[in-house]
């Protein structure tokens, strides 16, 4: 017997990811402002798994409000994005390397009812 169950595709305005900027800025794609929400959600935190040593992705809360673990989300124009230094010093990220470009692909998953984000770290080296 067989009983598929098909997945409805969601749409987003292309790929949903966070990149690392030479400035230190982690800056949001268009497909991850759709998701995330962000004209309404203004602030987000950062956080890794302390449960699993193995688990290298970070993990982030995207909301209203903001505390004393909250990163702002600014805004130029259409483009939205967190002032990280902090963040990128405390994951050992080396922002300023120009030979490549560092990338967080965001995958919502669900926390304890609800729902954040996994951002999973890409390295694309760049061509000369």
């Amino acid at each position: 017997m067989l009983d598929l169950n098909f997945i409805k595709p969601k749409e987003t305005d292309g790929a949903v990811k966070l990149t690392v900027h030479k400035t230190g800025k982690l800056g949001f794609s268009k497909g991850a402002i759709e998701l995330l929400n962000i004209g309404e959600n203004k602030y987000c935190k950062f956080a890794t798994n302390n449960a699993d040593t193995n688990d290298v992705s970070v993990y982030m809360v995207v909301h209203q409000n903001g505390d004393e673990y909250s990163f702002k989300i600014s805004k130029a124009g259409d483009y939205y994005y967190i002032k990280a230094k902090s963040f990128l010093n405390e994951m050992n990220i080396d922002f300023e390397d120009e030979t490549r470009t560092i990338i967080f692909d965001i995958q919502q998953i669900d926390y304890n009812g609800d729902k954040i984000y996994k951002l999973k770290k890409r390295i694309v080296e760049r061509k000369n």
